[in-house]
């Protein structure tokens, strides 16, 4: 039995050299061996497996949140197992690493751990559930410079980017329900460009806008009006909206009251739109299927033949992930069309000829001696009209 990898040490080519180990976030290796917490990796969790793909020599990291980070492994330092089950700091010690965590937890790192702290993962479409979709605004911070303003990029708790558009739609039995959300927000660190559209599509007075798409209070209602029906949720990609998700949670954690705290650290149930299509993609292939395909929603919901007139809405791919997820489970559904062991094409006589079976000979003269057409003929027997002609003309009984 091959021993399961438990650590990788990975190099981003002019960025930072980082280590993966099982139950720990993602770690920045550090020119003096010492590892501390990757800030910008943060958001996704911690470490839950590390796999390889032996024929695409490919790593993948799996996160608790359900993202999965895959690494070619021309970029791979070093891999290690743990045959001797050693804690994480002896092990890392062995290679020469100094484990260096926090000896205080900040208010945000404890607030994420409290946040969706089970999630388990659906491999067949709930009967009832509810489709979330999100879609993302970058963080910029504001500087003075040669005597003008400058907006830069930055994170905020690992973060680059937070939703500014968050919609939800239920559905049961392909039939919608009473959950319906769709809210815009408008978060301070985003571009003022950004504020300017939201507003626009809001079509509110400003006042009213800052109020309702305030962040605490749109991450409130959600929790009432969504969360709190416990149900299953749906995504097309769970990783960049589920992780979006969570670190809202964790963001305004403490200004929720007991009763949203608690609906937030209940056991979440997630089913990933993308990863079943995924699957019911490859569902011939003969070798088990290593890495997914990137599916963008509204390009498989053309090839489904469902139209999204407002892509890149929130509301409106909430949307479009049912109906596509569900045109998918129909597809996997049917009776697949297994093909046969091609041959050489034969002369149409040839054909004829091989066609011909005792019961069909016999069929077509019984048909024909109770006054059928040729064209009765061939319906009732499953052949064309040349077919029939063949028979009552040329062909003569098999010998059996």
């Amino acid at each position: 039995m091959v021993e399961p990898l438990v650590m990788l040490v990975r190099n981003q080519k002019n960025v930072a050299t980082y280590l993966y180990i099982l139950g720990y976030p993602a770690l920045q290796l550090n020119d003096d061996c010492s590892l501390t917490p990757a800030q910008k990796q943060a958001v996704a969790g911690k470490v839950t497996q590390i796999t390889l793909n032996s024929t695409k020599k490919l790593y993948a990291i799996h996160f608790d949140i359900g993202e999965t980070l895959q690494i070619s492994h021309k970029n791979i330092l070093k891999v290690a197992t743990n045959p001797n089950a050693l804690a994480a700091p002896e092990l890392l010690a062995q290679f020469g690493y100094q484990l260096e965590l926090p000896t205080t937890t900040t208010h945000f790192q404890a607030n994420f751990q409290q946040v969706f702290p089970t999630i388990k993962q659906l491999k067949t479409i709930p009967q009832h559930y509810i489709v979330i979709d999100c879609e993302f605004g970058p963080f910029f911070k504001r500087q003075f410079h040669a005597g003008c303003y400058h907006w830069t990029p930055t994170t905020i708790n690992g973060a680059e980017s937070t939703i500014f558009q968050l919609a939800a739609l239920s559905y049961q039995d392909n039939q919608q329900t009473s959950v319906y959300y769709d809210r815009l927000l408008d978060f301070p660190a985003f571009l003022p460009e950004k504020k300017l559209a939201a507003l626009a599509a809001s079509g509110q007075p400003l006042n009213e806008f800052e109020q309702a798409a305030a962040p605490e209070q749109v991450l409130k209602d959600f929790i009432d009006h969504v969360l709190a029906a416990a149900l299953p949720l749906v995504f097309w990609d769970q990783s960049q909206d589920l992780k979006a998700l969570h670190w809202l949670g964790a963001q305004y954690f403490q200004k929720l009251s007991a009763t949203q705290q608690a609906i937030l650290s209940q056991p979440l149930q997630v089913f990933d739109g993308e990863k079943y299509t995924n699957t019911v993609i490859n569902r011939s292939n003969q070798k088990p299927l290593a890495t997914n395909h990137n599916l963008p929603l509204n390009g498989v919901a053309g090839l489904l033949n469902i139209f999204n007139p407002h892509q890149h809405n929130a509301l409106w791919d909430a949307q479009t992930t049912h109906y596509v997820v569900n045109q998918m489970a129909r597809i996997q559904a049917a009776t697949p069309q297994i093909l046969t062991q091609p041959l050489p094409a034969q002369p149409a006589v040839q054909k004829a000829e091989a066609s011909l079976q005792p019961t069909k000979y016999q069929l077509v003269h019984q048909l024909r001696a109770t006054g059928k057409t040729y064209r009765e003929i061939a319906v009732s027997a499953g052949i064309s009209i040349s077919g029939v002609n063949y028979i009552l003309k040329k062909a003569k009984p098999v010998q059996v």
